[in-house]
């Protein structure tokens, strides 16, 4: 009867530990995200403070630029500088993987708002990372 119980603790504890494992995240390389995600979001932004399409577009994917052509950007940008003015900073806030998206959260500032979080979602395509999505969101923009 001892025996059948230390099994049966001992098979619990493996599952258990199993489905700790499996359930995990993979780990997330913050310092080689980082490295490609922050000169790419600091190039967006600023190039929408320029209303400069072709710097913006630089590093999108064929997805993003199907839904942002440059009539879409002039016109998103035109709508965030009246509600929240230029972008003026930014701080990386966190990294989020989802599937085979790299979510990077950042805190900017903009000239009229001192918090808008930027979220760009990053895939990898032959080695090289473009942006697939961008969200703004600030109370200010969401007025």
């Amino acid at each position: 009867m001892r025996k059948d119980v230390a099994f049966v603790l001992v098979l619990l504890i493996a599952v258990a530990v199993g489905i700790y494992i499996f359930t995990q995240t993979p780990a997330v390389n913050v310092e080689k995200v980082r490295a490609y995600a922050d000169p790419i979001t600091e190039k967006i932004l600023v190039a929408m403070n320029e209303g400069n399409y072709t710097k913006f577009s630089e590093n999108m994917d064929a997805s993003m630029k199907r839904a942002m052509p440059e009539p879409v950007f002039q016109q998103t940008v035109a709508l965030i500088k009246s509600k929240i003015g230029n972008y003026t900073s930014k701080d990386f806030s966190r990294v989020e993987l989802q599937g085979n998206f790299t979510v990077v959260y950042y805190r900017a500032k903009y000239t009229d708002e001192a918090e808008v979080t930027v979220k760009v979602v990053f895939v990898e395509e032959e080695g090289r990372y473009y942006v697939s999505g961008l969200w703004f969101d600030s109370p200010k923009l969401r007025s």
